[in-house]
């Protein structure tokens, strides 16, 4: 990810992830967020949100769940649209207990 004189950073690494994440590349994706964090690059809601929608497409609800339970236990939380589009994807697998788990955190965090 480091070319010439620029630094990776959050917003450059989601970039790269959400690309991948779009041409269904998720290992690669996976892969870019675990360097991010061994360089202490923090990962964010955006990617989050990118991973989470990657593996959704791919009908992958346990990494899904993975992702969530990792973001809220690092206090990062999706906004309103993203909660929603999680619970209406999980409704839609039938996944009523992940999607009841991710409304209460949406309930508990005031999201609205």
């Amino acid at each position: 990810m480091e070319q010439g004189n620029t630094k990776p950073d959050t917003f450059k690494y989601n970039i790269a992830i959400d690309a991948l994440c779009k041409d269904r590349n998720l290992d690669a994706a996976i892969n870019i967020m675990n360097e991010m964090k061994q360089k202490n690059i923090p990962p964010d809601r955006v990617t989050y949100k990118s991973l989470m929608d990657g593996l959704c497409k791919l009908g992958q609800w346990a990494k899904v769940m993975t992702l969530f339970s990792e973001m809220v236990n690092l206090n990062i939380y999706p906004n309103v649209h993203t909660f929603s589009t999680l619970i209406n994807r999980l409704c839609k697998e039938e996944k009523v207990k992940d999607a009841e788990e991710v409304m209460r955190h949406m309930i508990e965090k005031g999201v609205d």
